[in-house]
């Protein structure tokens, strides 16, 4: 279940993505950003972020809970 934080800012719009981003843009998005915001970086590194960006990518990049998600499950 998604929390108050997470309500107000979408899977798609932490990941900087389109609804429509293929599974491909959604690895290689995730990539760049978990590597950005990963709590080991000392300069741009917050485990809040990085958290939020794995249940985002968890959710996008299986199809069936992406469907769910965007409610056409």
């Amino acid at each position: 279940m998604l929390d108050h934080m997470e309500s107000d800012r979408g899977y798609y719009e932490v990941l900087q993505i389109s609804r429509k981003a293929d599974m491909e843009t959604i690895h290689r998005v995730y990539g760049m950003m978990a590597t950005r915001f990963h709590p080991h970086n000392p300069k741009t590194g917050s485990t809040e972020t990085f958290l939020f960006l794995k249940r985002a990518y968890q959710v996008l990049a299986d199809p069936q809970r992406r469907a769910q998600y965007d409610g056409t499950a």
